[in-house]
């Protein structure tokens, strides 16, 4: 993908490479590295991007929110977006093996390499590391939090889908995304086009998004979510599953959630839920004070212009981000 011309990458250089291929398939990250000179290492966010696993690519800026590049340019913090395989091409347990194999290779020596040779040097603080994404890069920063919680200072995540697994994926809903009816047609439709077993990831087509809108509205997402992941624990697919472990721990900068009250395509439900219990699981543990639920009126990707100067933001993120950058 061409790098995009947008006010939320001004003050950033971007590198484009490929950590990981599927056969042939690059799957590739995009690396915003400040154009502001900084001594030291850079502190690191981690941003995975929505779509409901099925549409959109690490640098579609329709879903990039603005405060994100804002913070990262207040603390000179280098952002690496990846894509990863989209389903239903792929499966949810391929999507978290990309991310894994994401994970290994931020700290390699490749990265390491790249970076140095940029043309103002630069190198990662891989201690400090702070996890975000919207929508379902919510629901994969969340993962990453807690499959990592020591090597992750803290963690994001806005309107996340991490009870994907509940009646709210599984049953046709009254109230369609957005208040536009999508007919169940379209989720057909792309399934029979779609190429089963390989690789895609990178789809910014309409008729994909489409498709995730049709899968929502008419109970389907968890189907297409379960596909293939059979053998896969059941805590890797789902975080409320996560929490119940025994061994459950959070980065020591906690979960800093943010959500919509009049979201349509995420109910404010299920993050609810999963706040409440990492609330009381880490009860006593490093983390639980940054463990945060904010609420806000609107819909679906309400943040998207949001500034980081904005007073809820930085009250919501404050625990977060003072521990990220400490």
């Amino acid at each position: 993908m061409a790098i995009p011309s947008d006010p939320k990458l001004d003050g950033f250089d971007v590198l484009q490479t490929n950590f990981k291929h599927v056969g042939d398939h690059p799957i590739r990250a995009d690396i915003l590295v400040p154009q502001k000179p900084h001594a030291g290492k850079r502190p690191v966010i981690l941003h995975f991007h929505g779509g409901g696993l099925v549409f959109g690519d690490s640098l579609f800026m329709d879903f990039w929110p603005h405060w994100l590049s804002d913070l990262a340019l207040a603390h000179n913090a280098i952002i690496i977006s990846p894509n990863y395989r989209l389903m239903p091409e792929g499966t949810s347990a391929q999507i978290y093996s990309d991310i894994e194999d994401f994970w290994t290779w931020v700290h390699s020596p490749a990265l390491a390499g790249l970076l140095a040779s940029h043309s103002t040097s630069t190198e990662l603080d891989l201690d400090r590391i702070l996890t975000a994404g919207e929508s379902a890069g919510g629901l994969i920063s969340i993962y990453l939090a807690l499959a990592h919680p020591k090597e992750i200072r803290s963690a994001t995540a806005s309107y996340p889908p991490v009870d994907i697994g509940s009646d709210d994926y599984r049953l046709p809903r009254a109230r369609p995304c957005f208040g536009h009816h999508v007919p169940e047609s379209a989720f057909h439709d792309e399934e029979s086009a779609a190429e089963i077993g390989t690789a895609r990831s990178s789809i910014a087509a309409p008729s994909r998004l489409t498709y995730m809108l049709a899968a929502l509205e008419h109970g389907k997402l968890a189907e297409v979510y379960e596909r293939g992941s059979e053998g896969v624990p059941r805590e890797v697919l789902y975080p409320m599953l996560k929490l119940e472990q025994p061994d459950v721990g959070i980065p020591v900068g906690g979960i800093a959630v943010i959500q919509g009250r009049q979201d349509s395509v995420v109910p404010m439900g299920g993050a609810e839920r999963f706040v409440e219990r990492a609330k009381q699981v880490t009860k006593g543990l490093p983390g639980n004070e940054g463990v945060v639920f904010t609420v806000r009126d609107g819909e679906h990707g309400f943040d998207g212009s949001a500034r980081y100067s904005e007073e809820w933001l930085r009250d919501t993120l404050k625990v977060a981000v003072d521990t990220w950058v400490k």
